[in-house]
């Protein structure tokens, strides 16, 4: 209870302190007006100007200075030390003037009236500087020093991050392509009391392997070099394109693709066009899907445009289509938009109905110098220890050859080292290129 009448304490000295400085002010602007009236048979047209020029004008300006105390930016605990500051320059300045004037009065009383609002008027002016120039130096010094502790703490979250990206990949994910692979060689004597069991394994086995992928891949693009890198962007759509051929049989893809088109990002990027053809495909009920990439430039963007001959997307589905769905693991076009967004592009649904949909992605394009990243770094197991226990097999290493027909993708060899080190590799027919890529469909309707 003690919190709440402090905090409200508080909020009403914040709204007072201000309007006291003005309140200071409108004080002495009605006190000239006063001092005018009253002495106005002995006052000359020169006397009222200077009266106006050295005590009106500097009241307002203290009424000013209340009001942009409020609209500053300093933070409110720190009103009451300029206000501190401004009553206490008026006051030793009144104080000191007072003293002189003891001593060689001015003009009479309307002299010695005058020459005191100017003291003070002077003097809480002088003040209210002095404690605004030090408030807005120890916000600035309270604002640095934060945004230091939120770089360091971001600094820790990221390489934290980062281990929990390698657990998952060389723990995880080597526990689970174990297990998938184990799962696929019993399922070729199974009999019919353990088979749905195995393939229940198995087909779990490939949906936590596409959510760690998924989230390597959103890992990946918080990385301070997600930014300031550039990717070739046709080798990207190249890559993405060959692998839906290859793992979707009839599938046809017609590209229209220019040549060194580059934009601002890292390997992620293939993940957008990854899923955004993989959903095309997907959710295609004919019998030979038909997807057509585009690519359009200007001067600051590359917007692609990725169109289907599929059922199209029902309205209902249309408002969250790109919100992080619960009934499913998979992240499909949640991750689409975190990434796209994350390299300061966007994805939106530019058409759909009966006759298919279109997405477009637009990312930044690239400029001047940067270094281009490899197209697809994210999909080659480029560990070397990983490439050394796949060479250099030992005597005691376990070898379990994944031949599933069911799958839509093509048998895959997974490896399995005495030393539990992952080798997540695939041959690439286009290039000869090993690719760590996800490889089954995701769970559920991408939609």
């Amino acid at each position: 209870m003690s919190g709440a009448p402090r905090r409200r304490r508080a909020e009403r000295s914040a709204r007072v302190l201000p309007r006291a400085v003005s309140g200071l002010g409108l004080l002495s602007a009605g006190g000239f007006g006063a001092w005018c009236l009253w002495f106005r048979s002995l006052l000359t047209p020169t006397a009222v100007v200077v009266g106006l020029v050295t005590v009106f004008l500097p009241a307002l300006a203290l009424v000013w200075a209340g009001r942009k105390l409020v609209r500053s930016g300093i933070s409110r605990d720190r009103y009451g030390r300029v206000v501190r500051w401004s009553f206490g320059g008026a006051i030793v300045f009144l104080a000191v003037n007072g003293f002189v004037m003891a001593l060689f009065p001015w003009n009479g009383l309307a002299g010695n009236l005058a020459w005191a609002q100017f003291s003070l008027n002077a003097g809480a002016g002088a003040g209210f500087l002095v404690g605004y120039v030090e408030a807005r130096a120890i916000q600035r010094e309270v604002e640095a020093t934060a945004a230091v502790a939120r770089a360091e703490q971001l600094e820790e979250d990221r390489e934290l991050l980062t281990y929990l990206s390698d657990l998952l990949r060389h723990e995880v994910l080597n526990s689970t392509q174990i297990i998938g692979g184990h799962a696929t060689l019993l399922l070729e004597e199974a009999d019919d009391s353990t088979r749905g069991s195995l393939e229940a394994i198995d087909r779990e086995s490939e949906k936590l392997t596409d959510v760690i992928d998924d989230i390597r891949a959103m890992l990946n693009a918080t990385q301070p070099s997600a930014g300031r890198a550039v990717v070739a962007l046709d080798d990207v759509l190249s890559d993405e394109i060959a692998d839906v051929e290859r793992r979707f049989d009839d599938v046809e893809v017609e590209a229209s693709v220019p040549d060194g088109v580059r934009v601002e990002g890292n390997e992620g990027i293939g993940w957008i066009f990854a899923n955004l053809l993989e959903n095309a495909v997907e959710h295609n009920d004919g019998e030979s899907p038909r997807v057509e990439v585009t690519v359009a430039t200007t001067d600051e963007t590359v917007t692609v445009r990725i169109a289907d001959d599929g059922p199209g997307i029902p309205t209902p589905v249309r408002e969250a289509l790109f919100d992080r769905r619960s009934d499913n693991h998979g992240l499909g076009l949640y991750l689409v938009r975190i990434l796209a967004t994350r390299y300061g592009g966007r994805v939106d649904l530019a058409e759909t109905g009966p006759d298919g949909s279109v997405f477009a992605v637009t990312l930044s394009r690239a400029g001047g110098e940067r270094t281009t990243e490899p197209p697809d770094r994210r999909r080659t197991d480029s560990d070397p220890v990983a490439a050394a226990v796949g060479s250099q097999r030992t005597a005691d290493a376990e070898t379990a050859v994944v031949a599933s027909g069911r799958r839509k993708r093509e048998s895959t060899t997974e490896t399995i080292s005495a030393d539990r080190e992952p080798t997540e590799t695939k041959p690439n027919e286009r290039d000869g290129i090993d690719r760590t890529r996800p490889t089954s469909p995701r769970d559920g309707p991408e939609i």
